[in-house]
């Protein structure tokens, strides 16, 4: 018995370390092609370029994915409540047709997107952005948030009603303090994914002023003439880039991990 457990135990490990090696080689290939020619230069080159201002563009990104978490948190949780712990009519039907967004790809309907930004006169501004991640967004967090809610005890919702507490205050503090979690979940997952967005910015997005880290990435890969040192300099953009969603991926790990298992699990 144990000879086996030794056996699934190492085999565990040589796959993980297998996968662990799958995923860290383009990394390392990135980093490693960012230090070639010129080593640190090609960093300082993306930091000092004349046109591509790299904490203009940085500030960019973190303001509209910052404004869009702000929004999409406070839409998902406050319909979450809605659907989870609210009772009115054709509210069933009304949820579905949400999550039904989900299957619309942001491909398919940039047409009729751009011509709906165009006429609310928002090309080239941070609100183009943010409105359509935020359209693009709230559905699926709303589902985490709801299913998260769907598990907290209507037993405190009836304690509150009881003690004369209106819906809001139910929301603001009882709902709001035992969701922590997933809330978080919902920060860190809209963020990145509003850090990582191309397609959108690359609608609305006209004045270089206003680039995003994907903007920028594109710039630099189009302006190049494929010489060894330009390609290096690529790699640099890249990377500088991405180290921002990194560092806030990496530091709300944990929240993610409960936050996901918890309110995607349940039904």
């Amino acid at each position: 018995m144990k000879k086996n457990e030794i056996k699934r135990t190492i085999i565990s490990f040589i796959v993980v370390l297998f996968f662990f090696i799958l995923w860290l080689s383009p990394i390392y290939t990135a980093i490693k092609k960012s230090f070639d020619i010129n080593g640190i230069a090609n960093y300082l080159f993306v930091i000092t370029h004349p046109r591509v201002n790299y904490f203009q563009v940085v500030f960019n990104s973190i303001f509209i994915a910052f404004s869009t978490t702000i929004i999409v948190m406070f839409i998902a949780t406050l319909g979450s409540f809605a659907f989870s712990k609210m009772k009115f009519k054709y509210s069933k039907q009304l949820y579905y047709m949400i999550l039904a967004c989900l299957a619309i790809p942001i491909a398919s309907v940039t047409s009729p997107l751009f011509f709906s930004i165009n006429r609310l006169r928002m090309v080239d501004t941070y609100g183009g952005v943010i409105l359509p991640l935020v359209a693009f967004n709230a559905p699926f967090m709303l589902m985490l948030v709801k299913n998260y809610f769907d598990g907290i005890p209507n037993e405190l919702i009836e304690a509150g009603k009881i003690e004369g507490a209106s819906n809001i205050r139910i929301y603001l503090y009882i709902m709001l303090p035992l969701s922590g979690p997933i809330i978080a979940t919902v920060a860190v997952l809209t963020f990145v994914y509003s850090w990582n967005e191309y397609l959108i910015p690359l609608l609305f997005i006209r004045s270089e002023a206003r680039y995003t880290v994907t903007l920028a990435a594109r710039y630099f890969m189009e302006t190049t003439h494929q010489s060894p040192a330009d390609v290096a300099r690529v790699y640099s953009a890249l990377i500088m880039m991405t180290i921002p969603s990194v560092v806030v991926y990496l530091f709300s790990q944990k929240y993610l991990q409960t936050g996901i298992t918890t309110g995607a699990i349940k039904s």
